[in-house]
């Protein structure tokens, strides 16, 4: 739900434009549509005259078949500010106005589920592949710099016969460090890693997933994203009728559609729709946290017990102070101290239980605080919002995971992608 300063787009064509093999109304209305719009109207007018200064009327007497066509969309300025080139590339010569209106009420584009647009309309096409006789290094040196963790495994006619993952590097691939850890690590580190694979001279095919779930590229949004939630994924290969590769869909991909369509401005005192889920319906109320003031060893503690993989720090009055992340610690400490650091997380041990030399390794580190090594910028969610706009919100911010504070500002749980877009689906 969204009310406020909108912007009203309006584009004046003719009944005879044509984009390609298509009416121009109909080619605007179809691409407004699968860039989020919440909705269009198109009016046919009764009279009117352009450019061409020739009247075109709709009365018996002098039939045009080229009477006037108005668009009009009315969203947030945002949002028509990025209709605004596409359309001038589709429709030269029309004319095209945008003037600021308030909105005093306006129905939500999403309530739940997703968009209805096909995957072809949402997926990549360019995608990064690896064959099956690639060594298992190339795949790390692969995935370290992107923001994804698993690619298609192809063969010779771009059939897709598996993936590979960080997950299938790390269970079968002899790869004991995660690729968030690699990517805050020491070069020299990840240079060793890299070497001990090479090392071991083994090939993508001896650790690659070969049941590969894959979606086409007709079907629709909802389809795959019900098919992550069920499959525990956060990637899809798009393929054709004979499996050959033709685009990606990840889960990322997936919440940008809703945020493109969904009021991500939401604010606690927006009318609540009662039949939608909330933040607090779907949260983990066991939130691993710690004061300002705990010790880096209480904080491994958590990390290594968690699996969020991340610790909440927060203040007297259980206001959200700060957030530490397995791979920020890493980044925040000296190089001395994190091969010890590493050991801890790989491990998933206590300081406790751990071997003597890496003690020694943290030992420096026994005179810092979480207050020392947290993020303090912390992005939280109200319990009470809606989470399609809190998947909204993830998909603007690039965040996983959300500290849910109540109305007090205190904390009361911790949200990630994958329970909020199970709960949307419903």
């Amino acid at each position: 739900m969204f009310t406020g300063r909108g912007k009203q787009l309006s584009i004046f064509i003719g009944e005879t434009d044509s984009y390609g093999h298509q009416s121009l109304h109909g080619a605007i209305v179809e691409m407004l549509r699968r860039r989020g719009c919440g909705g269009a109207t198109v009016t046919r007018g009764l009279a009117g005259f352009g450019a061409s200064s020739l009247i075109h009327t709709a009365s018996i007497l002098r039939l045009s078949m080229d009477l006037p066509i108005v668009i009009t969309v009315v969203d947030r300025p945002e949002r028509i500010d990025q209709m605004i080139e596409p359309l001038r590339q589709m429709a030269p010569h029309a004319l095209i106005t945008v003037q600021t209106v308030e909105i005093v009420q306006s129905s939500a584009p999403l309530k739940e589920g997703l968009p209805d647009v096909k995957v072809s309309e949402v997926m990549r096409t360019e995608v990064a592949t690896v064959g099956p006789d690639a060594p298992l290094a190339s795949v790390v040196e692969l995935l370290r710099d992107k923001d994804f963790t698993a690619v298609p495994v192809i063969d010779a006619g771009r059939k897709v016969i598996g993936m590979v993952s960080d997950s299938d590097l790390l269970t079968r691939g002899g790869m004991n460090v995660t690729l968030s850890l690699q990517r805050v690590s020491d070069p020299d580190f990840v240079n060793q890693l890299k070497q001990s694979l090479n090392d071991q001279n083994r090939k993508v095919s001896d650790v690659m997933t070969r049941t590969v779930v894959a979606i086409g590229p007709a079907e629709v949004l909802g389809r795959a994203a019900r098919l992550m939630v069920e499959k525990g994924l956060k990637r899809l290969p798009v393929v054709d009728s004979d499996g050959v590769l033709v685009g990606i869909l990840g889960r990322l991909d997936i919440l940008k559609t809703v945020a493109a369509v969904n009021v991500s401005e939401w604010h606690p005192e927006a009318p609540a729709d009662r039949e939608a889920a909330t933040v607090g319906d779907v949260m983990n109320r066991e939130v691993p946290s710690v004061k300002e003031s705990a010790s880096v060893e209480d904080v491994l503690d958590l990390l290594v017990s968690s699996t969020h993989k991340r610790v909440v720090v927060i203040d007297g009055r259980r206001h959200v102070a700060g957030i530490i992340a397995d791979s920020d610690l890493i980044s925040r400490v000296s190089r001395e101290s994190r091969p010890g650091l590493i050991a801890i997380l790989v491990a998933r041990v206590p300081i406790g239980g751990a071997a003597g030399e890496t003690r020694k390794q943290l030992q420096k580190l026994r005179a810092r605080s979480a207050k020392d090594l947290m993020t303090r910028d912390v992005v939280t969610v109200r319990e009470i919002m809606p989470v399609a706009a809190a998947l909204a919100l993830s998909a603007e911010k690039g965040i996983k995971r959300f500290p849910v504070v109540n109305a007090a500002g205190e904390l009361v749980g911790i949200v990630g992608r994958a329970e909020m877009l199970r709960a949307l689906l419903g």
